[in-house]
């Protein structure tokens, strides 16, 4: 049996860490005291787990590498977004879909590890295979819970609340189908 690095567990100690407490916050109320500090700490765990990942990969990186870039960038712009919410109207519910969207990052690999272990391979045509549809399955029911909750879309007047549910459930689905397409072509 293998060891796990330390940059490993990092990146899986950090990113339980950051899970747990993104859970803790969808129960809390927006913006209050708590929310705000929790989410701080959701963005440092998740973005130091990120970058674990992201530096264990580099001298082999998949396509689950660009993915985990890809959720950084998504955490980088729902904080920026909360930063400039002076010049941005939507701002909230762009802060809570890219959020989400990483909450959604979260359960696919964790539904990928959890995948690898219940058929016993962590690589190879089967392991993708399974992960593919660990990440259809997860990405389709994390829009369908994040486009249907009024906290989020609330706030903003139906026709932009159209707009920004197109915009964010594109990019969720365009992310997501990149990844399964580009891991068909690995070994």
């Amino acid at each position: 049996m293998s060891s796990i690095s330390p940059l490993s567990l990092v990146h899986i100690l950090l990113g339980l860490a950051a899970v747990i407490v993104g859970l803790v916050i969808f129960g809390l109320r927006k913006g209050d005291p708590r929310h705000r500090t929790l989410g701080w700490i959701y963005v440092a765990c998740l973005l130091t787990s990120l970058v674990g990942i992201l530096v264990r990969g580099r001298a082999h990186p998949t396509p689950f590498h660009a993915y985990a870039a890809v959720m950084m960038g998504c955490l980088v712009t729902a904080v920026l977004s909360s930063r400039l919410r002076t010049r941005m109207s939507d701002w909230r519910s762009w802060h809570a879909v890219l959020m989400s969207f990483s909450m959604v990052g979260c359960a696919v690999a964790i539904g990928g590890v959890i995948g690898g272990v219940l058929i016993g391979v962590g690589r190879g045509p089967e392991y993708y295979r399974m992960f593919n549809l660990v990440i259809a399955g997860v990405t389709a029911i994390g829009l369908a819970l994040i486009t249907t909750r009024p906290i989020i879309w609330r706030p903003l007047p139906a026709e932009r609340r159209r707009r920004v549910r197109l915009w964010f459930g594109g990019l969720a689905a365009t992310v997501s189908v990149a990844l399964i397409v580009a891991q068909y072509a690995l070994p």
